[in-house]
């Protein structure tokens, strides 16, 4: 099983599509963190296959054009809201009220050389949330970990909000560590902080998965949250207006929309689908004939999915509803 372990992670964390190709350089990768454990890849891709729920690591939007110290001060007060949620710090320490915040995190930070205002970015905020219903001390404490293993060498403060349904921690990070080299997140390393909050959930008894959509066979991208939470305000974003010009044109033209990277993702698809099923038969070959047969439906699962996008749905969608009314138009005629 060792021996399988170690052949899934390399192909599942060095298996790329163009758009997750990264530089070669580690410059600005963190060189003291922890690594991922022995049988993540195997592990992640099972839990998918069971369609366990899948961990969200993001980089919400920066708000405001303030930037150093002064930005930094404004997100702990948002985190916080203004000081009635208590921030916990690298080394364990809590600070109530944003005095204490202002006064123990904030003078920190800038002891440590970050300026009031800052032509570059000081600070990196992050998000990492669970579906409803996942226990929300568990969140908490996997965050506390996966902060304490992915960015050991650096300040950071972060705090748990429960006022939405899906429990989800504020993390703040300062983007330069203590020996002054700086951050530069790529995708890559989005995927493996990810991965890493994954690792610290199950440690915690919460059945999740860290893959990317091509691990599932997935194609669409989802909404991003920035649209839907404008969509949600009762605003129209631009991109969804051009997307109804696009669509009228289409209709205009009887014109339904091409799929640009079909051969790609079909490529692709084979591969993973390829993959999956060859994993399946080592794990059946071993014992684990449960979790061979979990895996090679879920080969076929993929294997079977459709390739439209979402241009295509909408499309389709937009010319059935326009075949129903003439139909029923049509009905009413000849009655």
């Amino acid at each position: 099983m060792k021996q399988l372990s170690q052949q899934v992670d390399k192909w599942f964390l060095e298996f790329k599509t163009r758009s997750t190709r990264a530089k070669k350089s580690e410059q600005g990768r963190s060189a003291m963190r922890r690594p991922l454990k022995h049988g993540t890849g195997l592990k992640n891709i099972q839990f998918a296959a069971l369609k366990k729920p899948e961990v969200m690591v993001k980089i919400p939007p920066r708000k405001g054009k303030t930037s150093g110290l002064r930005a930094v001060r404004n997100h702990l007060d948002y985190i916080s809201r203004n000081g009635k949620l208590d921030l916990e710090d690298q080394d364990g320490f809590v600070y109530s009220g944003k005095k204490q915040i202002h006064d123990g995190i904030s003078s920190a930070w800038k002891a440590l050389g970050v300026p009031e205002k800052s032509r570059k970015r000081e600070a990196i905020n992050l998000v990492l949330s669970m579906p409803p219903g996942t226990n929300a001390e568990a969140v908490k404490a996997a965050a506390r970990e996966f902060a304490h293993d992915q960015f050991g060498e650096h300040q950071y403060a972060f705090v748990q909000h429960l006022d939405e349904k899906h429990p989800h921690v504020h993390l703040c990070v300062m983007m330069k560590n203590e020996f002054g080299r700086r951050m530069d997140p790529r995708k890559s390393d989005l995927f493996e902080w990810r991965l890493r909050f994954a690792e610290k959930l199950r440690e915690q008894g919460v059945e999740c998965a860290a893959t990317r959509r091509v691990h599932r066979g997935k194609t669409q991208k989802s909404e991003y949250s920035s649209l839907r939470h404008m969509r949600q305000r009762g605003k129209v974003p631009d991109v969804y207006r051009q997307q109804a010009i696009d669509l009228m044109q289409a209709i205009k033209n009887s014109f339904r929309p091409i799929h640009p990277f079909l051969r790609e993702q079909m490529e692709t698809r084979d591969i993973v689908s390829t993959e999956y099923g060859k994993i399946a038969r080592e794990m059946y070959k071993i014992g684990a004939k449960a979790e061979a047969r979990t895996l090679s439906h879920f080969a076929r699962e993929i294997h079977s999915e459709g390739h439209t996008t979402q241009a295509q749905e909408r499309f389709d969608h937009a010319t059935d509803q326009i075949q129903e009314k003439y139909q029923h138009q049509s009905s009413n005629i000849e009655r």
